[in-house]
């Protein structure tokens, strides 16, 4: 990490990371991806405490528990930072961090990072309008969140840096008989549910009634009221290796976009696929956006649309069209990778960190920087 960042062996970083720690998640592949650059990173998985659960009852008693998980949570956190010292922490999302243990945190001088994936900041539980003012530096990924979250509370200081893909999982996979006999399909949605994903492709097989599709992802078998849309749902979601696989396997994969939801101004112009399809080398058509034509060249790095008529016209012409298909995928894959990981999109937080605390003195006995200030943005 040293030439890269400006950094020497022994001015090694020291991160507490908070995320989800699961095989896929975008989590974690910010957290390996800070390990390859060189950091000594220590993750507090915040699954250990809030499990996932499927069934109603389990859910219910996860609710019953709530409070009792979060103030364990926040606990193992403190005494992580005690043990650990880091030099700085970076949490994902983080909608169970308490205002207060941050601040607890600043008091030991730890510079403190969100890097926050969602559109909206107020969809996701109570906590996050109260902690995410305490950040040093909020870094999002959707170009209107900033204007949104700031009309509502007050932020420290705030920059855009996307999502990515992990290099982990997203790449070219080999695929063995019985993944092309699970996974092939003219047409893929990889994604979790949202209404507005359902409409469209519910318009779109009004066009189409034969078009060979399979949606898989969370909350389809639940919520996806309509009939036609129901016969193609797998409803199982894919992470890790089956993900890039069943990308690998479909002539198209339709990459769309989620719809504006609770607390945002509009909706999402990319999302994580708009980055894990390329570097799978999957062939990609995206709903069209503004900031998707800033990654990349329609036409020949990616395929878009607009509406649902378009979509059934682009889907004929791509599968009528596999050489064309193989050349936009081929060229996606190139501008996508290595440019749009998550390595260079933790390497530009931590560039960021540096340009902020290069001044700054570090204190041996304490976890942080200075003598332990209570740090002020």
């Amino acid at each position: 990490m040293g030439g890269r960042l400006g950094l020497t062996v022994q001015d090694m970083l020291r991160i507490l990371f908070l995320g989800e720690n699961w095989y896929g998640s975008c989590a974690r592949a910010c957290c390996y991806a800070l390990r390859r650059l060189g950091c000594d990173v220590t993750d507090v998985d915040v699954q250990t405490f809030f499990p996932q659960v499927q069934k109603r009852s389990s859910r219910v008693m996860l609710r019953v528990l709530k409070w009792r998980l979060v103030r364990e949570y926040n606990t193992a956190i403190l005494r992580a930072a005690e043990t650990f010292r880091p030099d700085l922490l970076l949490s994902f999302k983080a909608q169970y961090v308490l205002a207060q243990t941050l601040r607890a945190l600043r008091h030991q001088g730890i510079p403190l990072y969100n890097y926050y994936p969602d559109t909206s900041a107020f969809a996701h539980g109570p906590l996050l309008a109260e902690s995410l003012p305490e950040y040093d530096c909020i870094f999002y990924t959707k170009r209107f969140w900033d204007r949104d979250v700031r009309q509502r509370i007050l932020l420290r200081n705030s920059t855009y840096v996307p999502h990515g893909y992990d290099t982990a999982i997203h790449r070219p996979i080999g695929l063995e008989e019985r993944d092309r006999t699970q996974y092939q399909t003219d047409a893929v949605v990889i994604a979790t549910y949202t209404r507005y994903k359902e409409e469209v492709l519910h318009e779109l097989l009004g066009f189409r009634p034969q078009l060979k599709l399979t949606v898989w992802g969370n909350q389809w078998r639940d919520r996806c009221n309509s009939a036609r849309v129901k016969q193609f749902v797998i409803g199982e979601p894919l992470v890790g290796d089956s993900y890039a696989e069943a990308i690998c396997a479909a002539k198209i994969n339709l990459a769309l976009l989620s719809g504006k939801v609770q607390g945002s101004s509009r909706g999402d112009e990319t999302t994580t696929r708009t980055y894990e399809i390329p570097a799978c080398r999957g062939f990609m058509l995206h709903e069209r956006s503004p900031e998707l034509l800033e990654l990349y060249s329609e036409g020949e790095e990616v395929a878009c649309f607009s509406s649902p008529p378009e979509l059934a016209e682009k889907i004929d012409y791509y599968l009528a069209h596999p050489e064309e298909r193989d050349a936009i995928a081929g060229a996606g894959h190139r501008r996508c990778v290595p440019a749009y990981s998550y390595d260079n999109r933790m390497a530009e937080i931590l560039r960021w960190h540096e340009q902020q605390w290069s001044g700054r003195q570090r204190n041996p006995s304490t976890a942080g920087w200075g003598q332990g200030e209570v740090l002020q943005k």
